[in-house]
């Protein structure tokens, strides 16, 4: 065994170094490990990426962002472009969105949807709010 020198002196210690895990362990059990995720990652029982669940779960969470995200209500909006930002410092930077076209504009950050009011189709578009009603939200709060 070679030994460690620093500063000029030896040390005959063996460092052990080992990896920490805040997941929590579940032994045996492994009943997440077929589960899909959002994007479809599953694998096969022989495949070697199953390795990392050998002694822990995999975890899995249900409340997908692209479910949430379709979930949000339209805002509906007078004029032909608006700003994002999602509120206050812990939010993104505003961005403009130009709102032109018969079509949603997203906002790339938080994938918020915009439309004109004369493109709005509540069958076609389902629930909306109005851009006051998205103002009101995304201020931040006075606690």
């Amino acid at each position: 065994m070679a030994a460690l020198s620093r500063a000029g002196l030896n040390v005959g210690r063996q460092i052990v170094c080992r990896a920490f895990s805040s997941t929590r362990k579940t032994l045996g059990s492994q009943s997440h490990v077929d589960e899909k995720t959002h994007t479809g990652q599953v694998w096969e029982r022989g495949d070697y990426r199953r390795v990392r669940f050998v002694d822990k779960d995999k975890m899995v969470n249900e409340q997908f962002a692209v479910n949430l995200i379709a979930e949000d209500p339209v805002v509906v909006v007078e004029a032909r472009n608006v700003w994002s930002d999602s509120g206050g410092a812990l939010g993104h930077p505003k961005v403009y969105i130009n709102l032109d076209k018969n079509e949603f504009g997203v906002c790339g950050y938080s994938g918020r949807k915009f439309i004109q009011k004369k493109f709005y189709d509540p069958a076609k578009h389902g629930p909306s709010i109005t851009y006051a009603e998205y103002l009101a939200q995304v201020q931040p709060s006075s606690d």
